[in-house]
């Protein structure tokens, strides 16, 4: 998987020092193929056992929430035990987690309560992985600009890849009516996952005290008082948040197929749609990255964001599918040269904490459009009407994000 990707990237995104790809990268994969059919298949469960798309709904908000408490506290974290210990033991924690499910519908225990358990732990758990990640690519460019843009590059070729597979592979299952099969696959996916990430070369991504830095405290609030003294960094943190939307994803395609489409299975191709534009996105920026100055890919990503508030409209798989890809396309390129610049900013000994503060505002942002989507269930209103809320949200989340570029234009290109 590792010479795949590297053998898509351009030569001059990859010379000088080159960090091992192997484990990080096969760890990515698998854990995103299993991720990324449980971001589907989750909301269409709750929705099953509830009987109520406005509970799924409201359920895949305080989720999010859930995830960002993880985030919020994961920062020290991952810089005292390192991030790769943090992801190893993280990844670990989530297998535990959603092996209840299959467990209780095996022995014919499955009940809300008991679904709700097993979700609620596992997105805490997640955002310590959050944290861990993201911050890994960091440490193992070591202040390397160009090692830095292809480890990310390869994060997220490896992240959009496994995200068209894992829906798929869902849809497939699910057009079998083997929902346990599913269900039942997604631990044992995380647990080979923690496996992978232990291959992680730890030199540059061990422990504090290994490296020869300060231990931080497990609760450490450093990061916001470092990203809040720099403006530079903070406009980086900002439009990461704005733009890392794909957590909307999982009830953007479960519920746009079951309460428009009227067909769940459609869920796997929306869901892969996302994934394929990710994975395009990844390759174009790997080319012609440097091409373009920061700006420039973040307007193109409020294009792309522009193109998805409009793709529900026509009410039918197609145009969905369309605004998906454009989605996926241009959000991470523009992703890809936030983490660019959030990088070169950030000093080695805080890549954890200022990492939590990035990903907890992308949870606030997700939070909020997926509350605008339960909120408009909870009421009562049509599918129509809630998309139509949502799609008001990404419209405005798209201004907000031409705001972000004008911003970068005074502060780093």
């Amino acid at each position: 998987m590792s010479a795949t990707i590297e053998a898509a990237l351009p030569l001059d995104a990859i010379k000088g020092r080159r960090a091992p790809l192997g484990g990080f990268v096969a760890g990515v994969f698998t854990s995103q193929v299993v991720n990324n059919a449980l971001h589907i298949i989750q909301p269409l469960l709750i929705a099953e056992l509830s009987g109520s798309l406005a509970l799924a709904a409201v359920v895949a908000s305080a989720e999010t929430g859930v995830h960002m408490l993880g985030t919020l506290v994961s920062g020290g974290t991952a810089d005292r035990l390192g991030s790769r210990m943090t992801l190893i033991l993280a990844t670990a924690g989530r297998a535990a987690s959603l092996t209840l499910v299959p467990i209780a519908w095996a022995m014919g225990l499955l009940t809300l309560p008991v679904a709700l358990a097993a979700y609620t732990l596992d997105a805490f758990v997640r955002g310590f992985i959050d944290t861990a990640v993201h911050a890994l690519p960091l440490g193992l460019a070591d202040g390397d600009r160009a090692e830095l843009d292809r480890l990310n590059a390869s994060y997220e070729f490896t992240f959009d890849l496994a995200a068209v597979i894992g829906p798929l592979m869902l849809g497939a299952l699910l057009l079998g009516d083997k929902g346990f099969a599913a269900h039942a696959a997604i631990p044992f996916g995380f647990a080979a996952a923690a496996l992978l990430y232990t291959l992680v070369p730890a030199r540059l991504v061990g422990p504090a005290k290994s490296r020869g830095e300060k231990n931080p405290s497990w609760l450490d609030w450093n990061g916001w008082r470092h990203v809040a003294s720099d403006r530079a960094l903070l406009a980086s943190v900002l439009g990461l948040a704005l733009f890392n939307l794909f957590p909307l994803r999982k009830v953007w395609s479960a519920f746009f197929a079951k309460a428009v489409l009227n067909n769940a299975a459609s869920a796997g191709w929306i869901g892969a749609a996302f994934g394929a534009g990710g994975v395009v996105g990844a390759l174009l920026y790997a080319r012609w990255g440097r091409r373009l100055p920061t700006r420039g890919w973040v307007l193109l990503g409020a294009a792309g964001t522009a193109a998805l508030a409009l793709a529900w409209i026509p009410g039918s798989l197609w145009p969905m599918l369309a605004g998906a890809v454009a989605f996926g396309l241009f959000n991470a390129c523009a992703e890809l040269s936030l983490l660019r610049d959030m990088g070169e900013l950030t000093p080695p000994g805080m890549m954890g904490r200022v990492v939590s503060v990035a990903r907890v505002g992308t949870s606030t942002a997700s939070v909020c459009l997926k509350g605008l989507m339960a909120g408009a269930f909870a009421v009562g209103a049509s599918a129509y009407a809630a998309f139509g809320l949502v799609g008001a949200g990404l419209g405005a989340m798209a201004l907000l994000q031409v705001a972000v570029a004008s911003k970068l234009s005074r502060t780093r290109s």
